[in-house]
């Protein structure tokens, strides 16, 4: 109990680590569409049945099941996890919203709705606590797989049922019902079901850089690595600046440049994994090489190391030092990035790095897309039937329009006015019925992880209007037009359906590995021969240290094909 205790928290802060951007499983963006399987798997095995009787609509029998549709005889306590974000002046457990909940919910069916405070950075420590003490609340969830798989393991899921599921929650199973038995299956048995993403890339991560620095030298905007490195030379050899490259130390898909296409699945099924680097993978040693050229010829931050959380990067770009800076582009770039850079550097005008730049000649700009789903849970074990069921009642009434478009945008006329483009603009309302920091995304995102739009134009409109600063929406355009071009380059991570043991309990210690080894490979390799010496040397090294255990536990789960 102690060690699987141990292990969840292990996991739980590595992937927290890889949130940023989600990640991940939460913060960042992916697709729908998985590396085809070598022979059916357990999963596609094992949810036949429940397929053929759960389609969009084809509910089972009213009559297997109760109906609560006026209310439970009897009070029902749903408790519903929330994140405590830390911010000023909000009380995530009690505030105008959560009594909205209770009384437009809570009250029509006769369920006490009580919001328990998750911290969003102590989350996996939190509800390991919980669990321990038997006092969880009824939905366990987590926005990274790995660890829904630590809590599986732990015995915190109670095993749940298809048809249940559609006929109290038809709304949202009918628009989730078939990525639910895709990848809700572990172990051959129902065990989570997951929130929608319908937006499947970052429309707001790019790489800022200085075209005012192009257009002086006459360079156009380079469409492979050796035409930007080239271009970093020039940058060099005018007294311009260099490359940010902060240090990487989370959120491991730095390589994804070198994979080559079609890239090869069973080793990116083995080695992509944003809680651990992939040191010893073939892609991984090209990243490292061509850093270490960069580094050697001064292309790239000499300091870059000392850069662990990429504030370097940004002080380096505002004060005319660096060439690029990759960041969320957002209303407040204008204030924390570009005013500061004019500020220092009148003249400086910036456009986003073609995703291509930064690829080998001749190979594709890959890119991780998040897994066709967002917030990932499952129902305490220790959950009553009519908690459970309250539960599916909860988010049925939430996957309805006129809920989820009030809980994510407020009330037109107080949070919100419509322009003349259709947008709903956001007015900086204060009063009682504040949004939180995040459009109380914290209170639907077991439904949807980021905000519903009627159409793809009005999506794009608003993306563009919300992120953009003012005057520089071509940078949100420009971020768009990119992953449209390079769509079908950019594919999710292999998804397990097993626990995998050992990332749990080498990730922590292979992180620091990481950080050293590769570190040292850049900043002293002097040579092609001293690099090659000293990757092989440091390659074993890290096997050793528990990667090797990783691979072969990942091996077996994908020859068994535990996986999507």
């Amino acid at each position: 109990m102690k060690k699987a205790l141990q292990k969840i928290v292990t996991a739980g802060l590595i992937s927290a680590m890889a949130i940023g951007t989600l990640a991940g499983c939460g913060s960042s963006n992916e697709t729908a569409s998985t590396p085809s399987q070598p022979a059916e798997s357990k999963a596609e095995a094992s949810t036949e049945a429940a397929a053929e009787s759960t389609e969009a609509g084809d509910t089972a029998a009213a009559g297997e099941f109760t109906d609560y549709s006026a209310g439970f005889p009897e009070t029902v306590t749903l408790q519903v996890p929330v994140y405590e974000r830390g911010w000023e002046g909000w009380n995530p457990t009690d505030n105008y919203w959560t009594k909205w909940i209770q009384e437009n919910f809570g009250d029509k069916y006769n369920v006490n709705v009580e919001f328990v405070s998750i911290g969003r950075s102590t989350e996996v420590q939190d509800f390991t606590q919980l669990l321990s003490a038997g006092s969880a609340p009824t939905f366990i969830f987590h926005y990274d797989y790995p660890n829904i798989l630590a809590y599986y393991s732990q015995g915190a899921y109670q095993e749940l049922n298809a048809d249940e599921i559609a006929y109290y929650a038809p709304t949202f199973w009918g628009t989730m019902g078939e990525t639910i038995q895709d990848y809700g299956v572990i172990d051959g048995k129902l065990m989570v079901v997951m929130g929608n993403r319908t937006e499947l890339v970052s429309s707001n991560w790019g790489t800022l850089v200085r075209k005012d620095w192009m257009d002086a030298l006459g360079i156009d905007m380079p469409t492979n690595l050796d035409e930007y490195n080239d271009m970093l030379m020039k940058f060099k050899e005018a007294g311009y600046g260099y490359a940010s490259a902060p240090l990487l130390a989370k959120s491991f898909n730095f390589d994804y440049n070198f994979r080559g296409w079609p890239y090869d699945e069973e080793g990116r099924a083995l080695n992509s994994d944003l809680a651990v680097a992939s040191f010893t993978w073939e892609p991984t040693k090209a990243y490292l090489k061509n850093l270490n050229y960069q580094y050697q010829n001064g292309l790239v931050d000499p300091d870059f190391y000392l850069d662990t959380d990429g504030n370097q990067s940004k002080s380096n770009f505002v004060a005319g030092k660096a060439a690029t800076y990759a960041c969320y582009i957002n209303a407040g770039t204008q204030e924390n990035v570009i005013d500061p850079l004019l500020e220092q550097n009148p003249d400086a005008e910036i456009v986003i790095l073609d995703p291509a730049a930064e690829v080998p000649a001749g190979d594709k700009p890959q890119g991780r897309k998040y897994w066709p789903f967002g917030m990932i849970y499952g129902i305490n074990a220790d959950a009553t039937d009519e908690e459970r069921i309250a539960a599916w009642m909860y988010i049925e009434w939430m996957s309805q329009e006129d809920v989820i478009d009030t809980l994510q945008n407020g009330f037109e006329g107080k949070n919100y006015e419509v322009n003349e483009e259709g947008v709903k603009v956001p007015t900086g309302y204060t009063g009682e019925e504040k949004l939180s920091n995040n459009d109380n995304g914290d209170y639907w995102c077991m439904v949807n992880a980021n905000k519903q739009y009627a159409t793809e134009e009005e999506w794009r409109k608003s993306i563009i209007y919300v992120n953009a600063p003012v005057g520089y929406e071509y940078l949100i355009e420009d971020i768009l037009s990119y992953n449209d071009k390079y769509d079908e380059y950019r594919t999710p991570d292999t998804c397990f359906t097993v626990p995998i043991e050992t990332l749990a309990e080498y990730s922590s210690d292979l992180a620091e590995l990481w950080k050293e080894s590769y570190v040292q490979i850049v900043t002293k390799a002097a040579t092609e021969e001293d690099f090659e010496s000293m990757y092989e040397q440091m390659s074993q090294q890290y096997l050793d240290a528990g990667y090797q255990e990783i691979l072969d536990e990942k091996k077996a789960a994908y020859d068994a094909g535990e996986f999507h």
